[in-house]
């Protein structure tokens, strides 16, 4: 049987099929071994005002694992996803002991993020993710580098699939250093999106935005010496979780820290402080940090994850998963 579409049908038609087909997801095995907050002192679990709760060295033999930025939990906490700066996400089951520490990371997924024309990204300068949001519907907006743009995928058991959406962006972006993009995505109530870059540089402060995609509304981040944003979460208080990282050329990451924002500050055109909650400096164990997420734990304590990027460098860098509590006051 032969039927004959209008030019307009098979167009929508077309765009349907896109919008549905899935990121092919493909099981991939992991290993893990237990690492302490402090190597010098295995009994040492206070950073700050954080508990450490258990962390977590992750390797593979799959070539695309690695490169992890813009860490997400699953409404319940049972689940993670990350993106990767080769275009690729993963997702995994998080397992925790008798006492509530992190103690294993199993059923793990990976596959590709794909592009408008429903292919896998490929380019580096395409594929570049850097930080991920999580809308309340479940779906994951995508930040990406060189191409500065915001994607908005469906999610499917945690996985960022099918083919995205366009989010509209914040004026100006143009501006923004090919590296210094969107490093922080982080979902508001409504469907609002709060965003921070990396290098859109104003004086001492970097640029970011609120109230997005609907109507953007810019305000400042204050940065100090070397530290720069690496991701953003949202405290179930609703104050704004920021973690940064300190860089050195010769000595790479020399520091990472998390930082507080009230909510209440978010205003535009507003110049935003922080409050350092945590501190982590040698010889407490360091890496490349570039993802956070908070969820609520069982006992009223807000459950912290950080995930590093080891840019696919196993010999100088690690995959981290690490977990820490900040008690209920």
């Amino acid at each position: 049987m032969i039927l004959h579409h209008s030019r307009s049908f098979s167009k929508l038609a077309l765009a349907f099929f896109l919008s549905t087909v899935p990121a092919a997801a493909e099981r991939i095995q992991i290993a893990t071994h237990a690492v302490p907050l402090d190597p010098t002192d295995p009994n040492r679990h206070t950073v700050g005002a954080l508990e450490f709760r258990g962390g977590l060295v992750l390797t593979s033999i799959d070539s695309r694992f690695g490169g992890f930025s813009g860490l997400r939990l699953s409404e319940e906490g049972k689940r993670l996803t990350v993106v990767s700066d080769e275009g690729n996400w993963f997702t995994a089951r998080i397992v925790h002991d008798e006492r509530g520490w992190l103690a294993d990371l199993v059923d793990g997924d990976m596959g590709p993020l794909l592009g408008l024309d429903g292919e896998p990204l490929k380019e580096k300068v395409w594929a570049d993710s850097e930080s991920l949001g999580r809308m309340p519907n479940g779906d994951f907006v995508v930040g990406f580098e060189h191409h500065h743009r915001l994607w908005r995928y469906k999610s499917n058991e945690g996985r960022p699939d099918g083919v995205p959406q366009v989010v509209s962006l914040p004026p100006g972006i143009e501006e923004v250093p090919e590296n210094g993009g969107f490093e922080s995505v982080t979902a508001l109530s409504n469907n609002r999106l709060v965003v921070l870059t990396e290098y859109w540089l104003v004086g001492d402060a970097i640029r970011g935005f609120f109230d997005g995609p609907a109507r953007w509304r810019p305000f400042s981040y204050r940065f100090t010496g070397a530290y720069r944003p690496a991701d953003m979460s949202r405290l179930p208080s609703g104050d704004l979780l920021v973690l940064e990282r300190a860089y050195n050329p010769d000595r790479g990451i020399v520091g990472v820290r998390l930082q507080r924002v009230p909510y209440g500050w978010l205003r535009q055109g507003a110049r935003l402080t922080s409050q350092t909650i945590a501190q982590i400096d040698p010889p407490l164990t360091l890496d490349n940090y570039e993802g956070i997420d908070t969820v609520k734990g069982a006992n009223g304590e807000t459950l912290i994850y950080l995930v590093t990027d080891n840019n696919f460098r196993a010999g100088d860098q690690r995959t981290l998963l690490m977990m820490f509590a900040l008690p209920r006051k």
